[in-house]
C-alpha cells in the first residue's frame, strides 16, 4: 500500500510562513522514505496549495493511505471543527483512500526543548 504523509498548516498572508513550511517538508523528505514514501502538504487557509489541492496531489502520486498531521499547537476551532469538515469532504471525494488523522502538535517535550534552545541562542547573542 502506498502511504503518504500530509502536513497540514494553518496558512498565512506572510510569504515567510510558506517558506518555513517548505523547509520543513524538505527536512521530512530527507528522513522519511521508509514509513512515508509519499509526502504532501497544504494549508487550511490563504496559502497554496490548499488542503484539497495538496490531497489531490498526493492521490495523483498514487497514495492509497494518507496520514494527515495538523501542524497546530492548540486544539482550537480548526482542530475541533474545520479540519474534520474538510476531511469529510476528501473522504467523500476519494472513498477508496484510507485517511488517518494524527494528533495536532500540542504540548510536547520536543517543543519545550526547542523553546529552551531558542532561549539559549538568544542569551548567546547578548554577550
Amino acid at each position: 500500500m502506498k502511504r503518504g504523509l500530509f502536513v497540514l498548516a494553518h496558512g498565512s498572508k506572510a510569504k515567510e510562513a510558506d517558506d518555513i513550511l517548505k523547509e520543513i517538508i524538505a527536512m521530512l523528505e530527507e528522513r522519511n522514505k521508509e514509513e512515508f514514501p509519499l509526502l504532501g502538504f497544504g494549508s487550511l487557509q490563504i496559502s497554496k496549495p490548499s488542503f484539497h489541492e495538496g490531497i489531490d496531489e498526493l492521490v495523483n502520486k498514487g497514495a492509497e493511505e494518507i496520514v494527515i498531521v495538523p501542524m497546530f499547537l492548540f486544539q482550537g476551532n480548526h482542530i475541533k471543527y474545520d479540519i474534520p469538515e474538510e476531511l469529510d469532504q476528501v473522504k467523500e471525494k476519494y472513498p477508496a483512500i484510507k485517511f488517518i488523522m494524527a494528533k495536532h502538535i500540542g504540548a510536547d517535550r520536543r517543543v519545550a526543548e526547542i523553546v529552551k534552545e531558542r532561549g539559549k541562542e538568544a542569551l548567546a547573542l547578548t554577550f
